[in-house]
């Protein structure tokens, strides 16, 4: 059975406040650290050269002009990403369309698996650890888990896309219950039916919620009382056009990526926004706080399915699925690098020594990145 709402809520509130006062004191301590460690490279690895560097554009909004982020801090040249494979199927390892990933605060690395309707856990080496959940509604169940989010210093929610909820288990593996029900009467009488396409947490366990049936992003308390929406449909600053994913930022904020701009019909002058994607960082309120344009994706406008990362220091990390493309960006808004040939890249998660995981739906496999700065060449 599901643990009651007031325990559920009892326990998330002392992760909340573990996870606060660990916030602290690392921010005393200075919070910014480096995306990647020189020496922490696998040098047997095959490396991927970052391109296209120069293809970073900003462009203002066609109807609102965004604040920017500064072009002065643009790289002058592009960083290294070498690639390695961290999980693969195997025998005592069944893999079939990861679909979402993390690592949690002791390292450890959870996926979600859509096929297979599963939550696994492999230790920090990539060997397997543990893993629950099967096809079905019940508690503990799943219809194509996605996207998973740390909830306070010892929690984890995953999103339950089909089912249309948020369940929380706790870093044993152990659940916790349903932190929020997106098909609960009384929240569709007053937010409408939410097509959640995305989740992430605040480090005060607030969840945030992207919907893409509203292109809105509602937000809920560490207890799963929904408390406001953000957004909205629209191509204003603020506003979202085909919102596909959200993510907690370094700071407080949030950041989110929109699908990408297909060409009108109406329009006069050529658009050099078409086929690219919409990233936004927004403050706690909603306000924007800077936006920029990605480079085209290779499948344009027909782009469908985005995942965003974001690491302690600010840098952003955005996978492509259908184009198969992994895009970084630094602190300030610039493409640092750039990956293709992925297969069907659906998620992504920072590791705590700035490591990037990537869930690889198309091959079944988690795929690990090192992103290596020109400075430490």
């Amino acid at each position: 059975m599901l643990r009651p709402v007031a325990t559920l809520a009892a326990t998330l509130a002392l992760c909340a406040t573990t996870v606060a006062l660990a916030a602290a004191s690392v921010n005393g301590a200075g919070h910014a650290a480096a995306v990647a460690r020189p020496g922490a490279a696998d040098t047997t690895a095959a490396e991927t050269t970052a391109a296209d560097t120069s293809a970073h554009e900003t462009v203002a909004d066609a109807t609102a002009a965004p604040v920017e982020p500064s072009a002065s801090a643009t790289p002058s040249q592009p960083w290294r990403l070498v690639r390695t494979t961290f999980v693969n199927r195997a025998p005592d390892t069944p893999v079939a369309e990861p679909s979402g990933v993390l690592v949690d605060t002791f390292g450890r690395v959870w996926m979600s698996d859509a096929a297979l309707h599963g939550l696994q856990r492999f230790e920090t080496s990539g060997a397997a650890l543990d893993q629950t959940g099967a096809l079905g509604s019940e508690p503990g169940q799943f219809r194509r888990p996605g996207a998973l989010a740390r909830v306070g210093a010892l929690g984890v929610a995953v999103l339950d896309v089909e089912n249309r909820r948020v369940t929380v288990y706790d870093h044993h593996l152990r659940l916790l219950g349903a932190a929020i029900d997106l098909a609960a009467p009384a929240l569709e009488a007053r937010v409408g039916r939410v097509s959640p396409v995305g989740l992430t947490a605040d480090r005060g366990g607030a969840l945030y919620v992207a919907d893409a049936e509203r292109d809105r992003i509602l937000v809920f308390d560490y207890a799963g009382t929904f408390q406001r929406e953000l957004g909205g449909f629209g191509a204003r600053a603020g506003g979202f056009s085909g919102l596909l994913a959200v993510a907690a930022g370094a700071h407080g904020g949030l950041v989110t990526v929109e699908r990408p701009r297909g060409r009108s019909k109406r329009a006069v002058a050529p658009d050099s926004t078409v086929g690219r994607s919409r990233v936004q960082w927004l403050d706690a309120g909603g306000r924007v706080v800077a936006s920029v344009w990605l480079p085209a994706w290779s499948a344009g406008a027909g782009e469908t399915g985005l995942a965003l990362a974001v690491d302690d220091s600010g840098v952003v990390a955005i996978v492509a699925e259908r184009s198969g493309e992994l895009v970084v960006l630094s602190s300030d808004g610039a493409v640092v690098a750039r990956d293709k040939g992925l297969a069907a890249p659906r998620a992504g998660a920072f590791g705590a020594a700035g490591e990037l995981l990537v869930a690889a739906a198309g091959e079944a496999r988690l795929l690990r990145f090192t992103l290596v700065p020109p400075a430490a060449e």
